[in-house]
C-alpha cells in the first residue's frame, strides 16, 4: 500500500510540473484578395410608378418607349428608368469611372440643340454600401451637362465595400429628393415629333 501511495505522489508532482510550465508560439496568418480582373456594368430597367422592381436587362439601347402624355401636368412621362450597376470584378479594387453624353439625332432642329434629348434626361450618381444608398456629390445632372470632369466620379469619394450606381431618367421637373435640375426641359406637345437619340459613354477604369 505504501508502494502504490508513493508512486500516486509521484504522478501528481510530475502533472504538477507540466501544468506550471509555458509556451509561446507566434504564427504568421494572412489571406490574399487578387486584384480585379475587369469591370462589371450590369443595367436594370426599372418601373417608374409603385414600388420600384430592378429587372436586369442586356444590351446597350436604353429606351424610354412608350411615353405617356400626363395630362395634369401636360408632359410626357416615362413607364421605366434605368440603373448602371459599375464595379470591379474577379478581384478586388475600386472603379474611377466618368460619363459623357453626345447628343444625337434633334427633332426639333440643329440651332436648338439645348432642347435636345440631353436637356430632357438626366443622370443621379448613387453609392451603394449594402442596402444603404447615398447620393454622391455628384448628385443628379442634365444628361448634357456631362462633358469634361463634370461625370467624374472618382474611385476615391465612394466608401470601401461600396460601388457606383448610375440612374438614367427622363426631366420630368421632379421635386422629390434628388430633384430634377431646374435646368432641364420636359418633352411636351410644344416639341417637333420624332426620336430623339443621344450616346452616354461610361469609361471605368480600377485603381
Amino acid at each position: 500500500m505504501k508502494n502504490k501511495l508513493s508512486l500516486l505522489l509521484g504522478g501528481l508532482f510530475l502533472l504538477g510540473q507540466s501544468a506550471t510550465g509555458w509556451a509561446a508560439t507566434a504564427y504568421q496568418v494572412s489571406a490574399t484578395v487578387p486584384s480585379a480582373t475587369g469591370i462589371s456594368m450590369v443595367v436594370d430597367s426599372v418601373n417608374a410608378t409603385g414600388t420600384p422592381t430592378f429587372t436586369p436587362i442586356s444590351g446597350t439601347a436604353l429606351s424610354f418607349d412608350p411615353m405617356t402624355f400626363n395630362t395634369t401636368s401636360n408632359i410626357y412621362v416615362p413607364g421605366v428608368y434605368y440603373a448602371i450597376n459599375i464595379s470591379a470584378s474577379g478581384g478586388g479594387g475600386e472603379p474611377d469611372t466618368t460619363v459623357t453624353y453626345a447628343e444625337g439625332t434633334n427633332p426639333n432642329g440643329s440651332s436648338a440643340t439645348q432642347f435636345g434629348f440631353g436637356t430632357k434626361s438626366t443622370v443621379t450618381f448613387a453609392q451603394e454600401l449594402g442596402s444603404t444608398e447615398t447620393i454622391t456629390a455628384l448628385g443628379k445632372k442634365r444628361m448634357i451637362d456631362l462633358v469634361g470632369s463634370v461625370g467624374h466620379e472618382p474611385y476615391t469619394a465612394l466608401a470601401a465595400g461600396s460601388y457606383l450606381r448610375l440612374y438614367v431618367g427622363i426631366w420630368t421637373g421632379s421635386t422629390v429628393s434628388p430633384v430634377d435640375p431646374s435646368n432641364g426641359q420636359p418633352f411636351t406637345n410644344s416639341d417637333a415629333p420624332g426620336t430623339y437619340t443621344g450616346t452616354m459613354t461610361v469609361t471605368a477604369v480600377v485603381n
